[in-house]
């Protein structure tokens, strides 16, 4: 009896240790964690971000909400000083951003207005990787990058620190094409949209995911040219006849410049967090999100959407991350001559 009686107390004891208890459920039990959106309402990132949202709490553990809210502004500059500076550091709040917004410190050096290093922001994942392309309006007779010598092609750009901007400054610098102009001030893709139709603007740097998302029409009717892939490597999801832009370059130099830039097009849609979250919340967050892009029922509602799902985990970003920093001195002083205005 008094054998039983002990073998009874100690297997109470072990569950009622803190070996027993999971530390990561009981902090996000009954807590809300903010999605933050770095652009306004309407667009792929916000699309993809509220879609996640919804999916994504059953795989975290202790089951929390997640709220989706908007804070947009400089191309999710605003954002992403938001999450390194003044948002809480507990596993609580993460954010969509732009990822040439990871990259600003590295492609802009002193005159970057992030007030943080993209390698000490913590990386949750990325839900895609999609093609940037370079698109013109049909009426605007500009189908090729020959065409662009020729005549004028009207980029609208949300502001001077994302990728609607760098990339086809970079474009313009290293091929000399004088006729691309590039006008900012479009806070997103609803308003670009509109200017494309207005004929405000004559073209855009878009990803293939945010066509997608936003005007699939355009695609099906032929109202946008697809002018270049604007990435390292061919995409799947464009037409095969659709050249890299950096197949019009010649110099060597150059063409390892713009893969450099190119690399955040790569990571379409990333998620970031504040710096400093314990370690295995950060664990959970990032397992989560990628139990998130495996989940049937998440992945019925993104093809519902036409949203392709092609993920890269947050260590891999991270490694990312850490190489691009890591470039040596002499690259990294290309790769801003040619994202100089």
């Amino acid at each position: 009896m008094f054998a039983r009686s002990s073998c009874l107390a100690s297997v109470l004891l072990l569950l009622a240790s803190p070996l027993a208890a999971d530390p990561v459920a009981d902090f996000y039990r009954g807590k809300t964690i903010t999605c933050y959106i770095g652009y306004g309402v309407g667009g792929g990132y916000d699309l993809f971000a509220r879609t996640i949202s919804r999916h994504m709490p059953r795989h975290i553990p202790g089951n929390p909400n997640i709220l989706p809210v908007n804070m947009p502004g400089a191309s999710s500059l605003v954002l992403g000083n938001h999450l390194a500076k003044r948002a809480p550091q507990d596993g609580t709040a993460f954010g969509a951003v732009n990822s040439a917004l990871i990259f600003d410190t590295l492609f802009a050096g002193a005159e970057s207005k992030a007030q943080f290093h993209g390698t000490d922001l913590t990386i949750i994942g990325n839900a895609v990787s999609s093609a940037a392309v370079l698109v013109a309006w049909h009426a605007s007779g500009v189908k090729t990058i020959a065409d662009i010598r020729q005549k004028p092609l009207i980029i609208g750009a949300v502001s001077r620190t994302g990728d609607t901007y760098l990339i086809p400054l970079a474009v313009k610098n290293i091929l000399g094409l004088d006729n691309l102009k590039i006008i900012t001030g479009y806070p997103g893709t609803r308003e670009a949209a509109i200017a494309l139709e207005r004929g405000e603007i004559t073209g855009r740097v878009w990803d293939m995911e945010g066509i997608k998302a936003a005007r699939p029409q355009w695609l099906r009717d032929g109202r946008l040219n697809i002018v270049a892939q604007l990435a390292p490597r061919r995409m799947p999801e464009v037409r095969a006849n659709v050249p890299l832009v950096k197949d019009y370059v010649n110099n060597d130099d150059d063409k390892k410049v713009l893969d450099v830039i190119f690399i955040s097009t790569v990571l379409a849609r990333p998620y970031i967090a504040p710096p400093n979250i314990p370690p295995e919340r950060v664990k959970a967050l990032r397992d989560a999100f990628m139990a998130t892009m495996a989940d049937p029922e998440f992945l019925a509602e993104t093809q519902k959407l036409q949203l392709s799902i092609d993920p890269t985990s947050g260590e891999e970003m991270q490694r990312i991350v850490r190489e691009a920093y890591a470039l040596p001195d002499g690259v990294i002083a290309k790769v801003r001559k040619a994202l100089a205005d």
